[in-house]
């Protein structure tokens, strides 16, 4: 009798242990025998993930996630290959960034010699009445350290409209300034400054005043299609160095238009939070006019496509000597093209204007974002943010700082009381750094970057590439490849071999964060993304090398093997073995 009751216990408990078992969901795909960091505080390193869908399922050793594997599960060895979260890129400008290299790879522009080559044979291959504009040279990266004269720009076209181009600091060639009537005894623009020699003559240089220049910088009328085209190319470039999301950090309606029409078709590879720019210059009518226009708001979309936050440009740039400093740059501002030691930069909005746009977007629903370069525009920001906090508290609304080279540490208390984000470049550090140094001094440059003070101070700190110009990941004008970025903020080399700094780098599991969970804070998407782990989207990364343990100068050198967004492959490196999703070769 005993023996019977003992019988049919066991049967019914190995049939309910069946019945869980059938209960338990079974995985798409499986890959296993990695190392797997994941960023998940409850499993930090595992063996082996399972993916259902566009999710993860399981994540744990490859005992536990092959349980999860089925008849029809695709189990993918990895060989002791390293996962990493997929990574997000916070700040780029992928539309603009295709276009610029619509009709054809862009040289480096390294050399006013280069400069001038790419002018003559634009001048050799574009209608006469078609103006030259060479994007985005920056004067601390030429060999020469100082933009090229108006003289340098007419000896290869004279006769053409030449424009070096910056955005907040430019080079006209005598064409062009004859055209804008800028002459010996014309005063500063609005918002902006003439460079001049020696003997007073205009050199060409006009820093700000980004109005004036506007027209020539759209060379033709691109079509909705293009723009989506153009911007598919670049998710895919994206894609290769393992990048999952990004965030665009300035589109306008059009921008907007390609990639709600990419999203019709799902025809995207990356995830993207969409910044909308404004132009803080106007009025306070015509500011408050454009933000009550708008007909959505931040976090509207879904997990492919979000409305971001509204952007405004408060200064110029640290590259160009327009960034709005604390105090004037000095005397040692010949790569800049002036002298002038009282010279503190350019403030382009308003502090009143900015804080007319930090209370609407507090008050309408928007997250907040502005380019901030210099302390001193840092400053000002920071100002219209504790005016909005006073009313309603910000805390909750993760307003950010675009670039935010120079935070003090004064700065850096004021935003760790307002709870908000810095978006920062940590490229600008390797390209610049030196230049950066000799201008400003060995004191200012302590400033610059200060990493491991913002991640001490519990600030959010998100790594961006700026990418706008070249398509190539590490020798674009902004170098886009994540294992650069997070190189640099662990090494704080130049690409001159110069240490800056020393005592701000990160760990290694810091700088993946910045390129991970920190941007996806920054989109209110920390739960969706950012780590592996259950529940959260599948996006991840095959690397080549193990990040936490290569030789630190190796790091730069990571390749992305394999790229997963949304569980299925948009990234697969030549040479590497093609599982499908049956599990067949």
């Amino acid at each position: 009798m005993e023996a019977s009751l003992i019988v049919r216990l066991a049967t019914t408990l190995i049939l309910g242990l069946s019945v869980l078992a059938a209960a338990e969901p079974l995985a798409d795909a499986v890959y296993y025998n990695g190392k797997i960091i994941t960023l998940w505080d409850a499993t930090p390193a595992a063996q082996a993930l399972a993916v259902a869908g566009n999710t993860f399922l399981a994540v744990g050793t490859n005992d536990d996630v092959l349980r999860r594997a089925g008849a029809n599960t695709a189990k993918i060895d990895l060989k002791g290959q390293t996962v990493v979260p997929g990574l997000i890129d916070a700040h780029t400008h992928p539309i603009g960034a295709a276009l610029a290299e619509a009709e054809g790879p862009l040289p480096p522009f390294d050399s006013i010699a280069a400069i001038q080559a790419y002018i003559r044979d634009r001048a050799a291959h574009t209608p006469a009445d078609t103006p030259i504009v060479v994007p985005k040279v920056f004067a601390t990266r030429l060999a020469e350290r100082r933009y090229p004269t108006r003289q340098e720009l007419d000896e290869v076209a004279a006769d053409r409209a030449v424009l070096v181009d910056n955005g907040y600091a430019s080079v006209l060639n005598s064409m062009l300034l004859e055209k804008h009537g800028i002459t010996r005894e014309s005063p500063d623009p609005k918002g902006g400054k003439l460079g001049r020699d020696e003997r007073g003559e205009p050199n060409g240089l006009v820093l700000g005043a980004s109005e004036l220049l506007s027209p020539l910088r759209q060379q033709r009328a691109w079509t909705p299609r293009e723009l989506a085209d153009a911007l598919k190319r670049v998710q895919a470039r994206y894609n290769s160095v393992g990048i999952t999301s990004t965030i665009d950090r300035a589109e306008d309606a059009a921008g907007f238009r390609a990639y709600q029409a990419l999203r019709r078709e799902n025809g995207l590879t990356v995830r993207t939070s969409v910044t909308y720019r404004l132009n803080g210059a106007g009025s306070a009518k015509d500011v408050q006019e454009q933000i009550e226009a708008l007909p959505f708001v931040t976090g509207w979309g879904d997990e492919w496509l979000r409305v971001g936050p509204l952007k405004v440009v408060v200064d110029g740039g640290m590259l160009i000597g327009t960034a709005y400093l604390r105090e004037p740059y000095g005397t040692r501002t010949d790569v800049y093209g002036y002298t002038d030691p009282a010279y503190r930069g350019e403030l382009a909005t308003p502090p009143a204007n900015l804080r007319l746009v930090a209370r609407l977007a507090r008050d309408l629903g928007w997250q907040m974002t502005a380019h901030v370069v210099g302390g001193g525009a840092l400053d000002v920001l920071l100002d219209a943010y504790e005016a909005a906090d006073e009313q309603d508290g910000l805390e909750t609304r993760r307003f950010t700082a675009t670039h935010a080279n120079f935070p003090d540490a004064r700065a850096i208390a004021r935003a760790r009381q307002l709870g908000i984000g810095f978006d920062v470049q940590p490229a600008w550090l390797y390209l610049d750094g030196d230049v950066l140094r000799d201008v400003l001094g060995p004191q200012r440059v302590r400033d610059l970057l200060p990493l491991r003070s913002l991640f001490d101070a519990g600030l959010v700190v998100a790594g961006g590439s700026d990418h706008m110009v070249r398509l190539d990941p590490r020798n674009a004008t902004n170098p886009y490849d994540p294992f650069l970025g997070m190189w640099i903020a662990i090494t704080r080399q130049t690409h001159q071999g110069t240490v800056l700094v020393p005592e701000e780098r990160l760990t290694r599991l810091e700088a993946l964060r910045m390129w991970t969970l920190n941007p996806a804070w920054m989109t209110f998407e920390e739960d969706q993304k950012g780590s592996i782990q259950p529940g959260k989207l599948a996006d991840f990364v095959v690397i080549s090398k193990d990040l936490l343990t290569c030789p630190v100068d190796e790091i730069k050198e990571i390749d992305a093997l394999l790229t997963i967004v949304d569980g299925r492959d948009v990234y697969r490196a030549s040479g590497r073995d093609s599982e499908t999703r049956d599990g067949k070769r």
